[in-house]
């Protein structure tokens, strides 16, 4: 009985942290984007949008999904994040807009595209540049 009880002991201790951060997976970040933008080279309507890490193994790839489907979106770069302040970071050209870079909630890194990947995103109409940022929430 004591070896079952070891055993048993041992295995929650090794898979808690991994069952917590997939727990944690399954409760996706939610934003609310006014305005359509381009992520991934493909054209998304404003609305509701629920972002989640797609993979552990793969950092940096993220799930942005809607009402009418999901898309993975490869963000290749990482830098210094802000756990406090999770959100999505949009480039915008006049009425064009780029996801440009996701700081997930409870991260201390951020993940971005490369600057050539926004400016081959964008038509360059007319309009002033802008950064534009939108708050994730749980």
């Amino acid at each position: 009985m004591k070896r079952i009880l070891i055993n048993f002991l041992m295995a929650v201790g090794i898979t808690g942290p991994f069952v917590a951060h997939v727990a944690a997976q399954n409760n996706p970040a939610v934003a609310e984007i006014p305005f359509a933008f381009v992520a991934n080279h493909v054209q998304l309507p404003a609305g509701t949008y629920r972002v989640s890490e797609a993979s552990q193994i793969s950092r940096g790839v993220f799930t942005l999904a809607n009402s009418q489907g999901s898309i993975f979106v490869n963000m290749g770069s990482n830098e210094k994040g802000n756990p406090a302040k999770p959100s999505l970071t949009f480039t915008c050209y006049g009425k064009e807009c780029v996801l440009a870079k996701i700081t997930p909630p409870n991260s201390s890194t951020a993940y971005s595209v490369g600057s050539g990947y926004v400016e081959r995103s964008l038509s360059h109409s007319l309009g002033m540049a802008s950064v534009i940022s939108i708050k994730l929430s749980h």
